[in-house]
């Protein structure tokens, strides 16, 4: 608490930590150690530091991956994909970065519909109209 207001809280999960299991937790959440599960903060933020690694499944409103990581994003927001990061898997998020050097091998899904200009359309191929005598 600082002047009477509450700050958002935040839960650091050491580089000693190795958790197998499920996260569930309503504050944003950084990682430094190893976790084998799904880690579930939807309307929070989740930072996945540089030594940290992640096998799993994350639902959160905006993501960062500097470490490892292997499995599925779900993000309400934003995805980032820092130059430490190794990450495979898959991405469905609203917007996306991948900076230079990060190791990224994934499917992603923006959630955008195509525009009828860049879909495929269908077309036919009519025979040409004979002339009849």
């Amino acid at each position: 608490m600082e002047n009477g207001m509450v700050k958002e809280g935040r839960t650091t999960i050491s580089r000693s930590t190795i958790i197998d299991g499920n996260i569930k937790t309503k504050e944003h959440l950084t990682i430094n150690g190893t976790i084998k599960g799904t880690v579930e903060i939807k309307d929070f933020n989740l930072f996945l530091g540089p030594n940290g690694k992640l096998e799993g499944e994350v639902h959160a409103k905006d993501v960062r991956i500097s470490g490892h990581m292997i499995g599925d994003i779900y993000a309400k927001g934003k995805v980032e994909i820092t130059h430490e990061a190794d990450f495979s898997g898959s991405i469905k998020s609203k917007g996306i970065t991948v900076e230079k050097g990060a190791y990224f091998d994934a499917f992603v899904d923006l959630g955008q519909k195509p525009t009828e200009t860049s879909a495929l359309k269908e077309t036919s191929i009519e025979k040409p109209a004979t002339k009849s005598a």
